[in-house]
């Protein structure tokens, strides 16, 4: 990275840190309460954590555009038309609260007792990772709600940065590989001078483990996690893929259907060992904050040998589904993945044609670099790799 980059990647990481500060200094009462924030219908844990990275990536940087559920009919206003990559301006793509849904059950069990008590003082007095698992999937270190940012610079991305509310872990994936960093208890002021030279020389560099590392069989590279939610819509748009067997037997290889979202590439990370073999994450036509921030990872992550650790396929369906209107999956013409004079890159002004941008959608798979049981299957119906598209 650049001089001007990693002092954004310090910004990031601050603003994050600040976010989860925030919300560990909040009480039951106010994380779970409705607000008219955004868009009118948001709880707490939503918006207290939105308003603070915002705040504080504006305050460096008053220009940054910044792309979010809540602000992308603000972000639309400075959108970038041109088409050349060179052209295109630094933006942030940020999900301040993945896992909404879990994190409120969460925090209306961990605060039943005592709704006033700050949830900072709460999760340190109690095995808040344990409690986490026991009510939904371990580990936590994956599956347990996050705040992340990712950084697109000139059609390149750059970094990307997420924090566990639950962990208080950052992880960061950059040029100088992922890294992961645990932070100090949620009162002590010095969280706040975190920087990625912390991170990187005294948090813990994540591997991402290829399939022969793993002695994986060729039903293991099978296991994958993807969003199947309650709307029948995402299990249908799965099934009609067919990559992955019959129809009404697609899914019998899922090892999480309600996963998160940015930080689903730990399911490929040394992580996930002792939990169960994932063989490749799907994004299956869910929004672009869920899977941005992947790419990252696919881009920076390393296996044991050093060697570049995933690699990323966009799958086009002949009749996609949509959902609000949206396509869930893009075929060539579409996509943000672009290929102009033997360039590859990311044309985020394509999203310009959105109301709101981050309401795009599409298919990516994202698998371990050697898992051939999988990639044999994603050539044969001629997905498109876009590993090196950004």
């Amino acid at each position: 990275m650049q001089g001007i980059e990693r002092t954004y990647c310090n910004i990031c990481i601050n603003a994050l840190v600040g976010a989860w500060r925030q919300m560990m200094e909040t009480n039951g009462n106010e994380a779970l309460q409705q607000v008219p924030y955004g868009k009118g219908d948001t709880l707490g844990l939503d918006a207290i954590p939105e308003i603070t990275i915002a705040r504080r990536i504006g305050n460096f940087d008053q220009h940054a555009i910044l792309i979010t559920e809540e602000l992308d009919d603000q972000a639309i206003r400075r959108w970038p038309t041109d088409a050349d990559p060179i052209k295109q301006p630094l933006m942030f793509f940020c999900d301040p609260t993945d896992g909404s849904a879990p994190f409120k059950k969460f925090l209306e069990e961990l605060t039943k007792t005592d709704r006033a008590a700050k949830i900072g003082h709460l999760l340190e007095a109690c095995n808040s990772e344990g409690m986490w698992e026991e009510m939904f999937k371990a580990p936590a270190s994956i599956t347990a709600p996050t705040t992340s940012i990712t950084c697109v610079r000139k059609g390149e991305i750059v970094f990307s940065v997420i924090l566990g509310y639950i962990c208080g872990t950052v992880c960061v994936a950059s040029d100088n590989g992922v890294y992961r960093y645990k932070l100090k208890s949620f009162c002590d002021p010095q969280n706040e001078e975190v920087t990625l030279a912390d991170v990187t020389h005294r948090g813990q560099r994540l591997h991402f483990p290829s399939v022969r590392e793993l002695k994986y069989s060729p039903d293991d590279c099978r296991w994958f996690a993807t969003f199947l939610g309650k709307n029948e819509v995402y299990l249908k748009n799965f099934r009609d893929s067919k990559l992955f067997g019959e129809a009404e037997k697609a899914d019998r290889f899922v090892h999480y259907r309600e996963p998160p979202g940015p930080p689903r590439p730990l399911f490929l990370s040394e992580l996930q060992n002792g939990h169960g073999p994932v063989g490749f994450i799907l994004a299956n036509g869910e929004k672009i904050g869920e899977w941005m921030h992947w790419l990252a990872f696919v881009k920076y992550a390393k296996d044991g040998d050093e060697s570049q650790a995933l690699r990323a396929f966009e799958v086009a369906l002949e009749r996609p589904w949509t959902k609000e209107g949206v396509l869930m999956s893009t075929s060539e013409a579409y996509s943000i993945f672009c290929r102009s004079e033997g360039k590859t890159y990311l044309d985020i002004s394509r999203l310009r044609n959105f109301p709101r941008p981050c309401q795009f959608r599409c298919m990516l798979v994202v698998t371990r670099h050697d898992n051939e049981r999988v990639i044999q299957v994603l050539q044969q119906h001629q997905c498109r790799e876009v590993t090196n598209f950004f």
